[in-house]
């Protein structure tokens, strides 16, 4: 599912919200206000297996999400 963090433009609060779709608006839990800034989650950058960082190789993408060399090979967005 994808859950995205982020951080209310009005107030300063940040949060985590499903999105379903790309044009769904987020709104703020606590004051309301539709503009809201996304925020990359730390959750993404995290690595993986419960490894540390350095268990990274150096072949491995610059997103993270696959063991492809670049983002092309995995589909994704960057």
């Amino acid at each position: 599912m994808p859950i995205y963090e982020f951080q209310c433009l009005k107030c300063g609060r940040e949060f985590e919200e499903l999105v379903l779709s790309t044009r769904e608006v987020v709104v703020c839990p606590v004051c309301g206000q539709s503009d809201c800034q996304k925020h990359m989650s730390s959750f993404s950058f995290g690595p993986k297996n419960g490894g540390d960082l350095s268990s990274l190789s150096s072949s491995s993408s610059s997103c993270g999400s696959c063991a492809s060399t670049s983002c092309v090979g995995c589909g994704s967005s960057h």
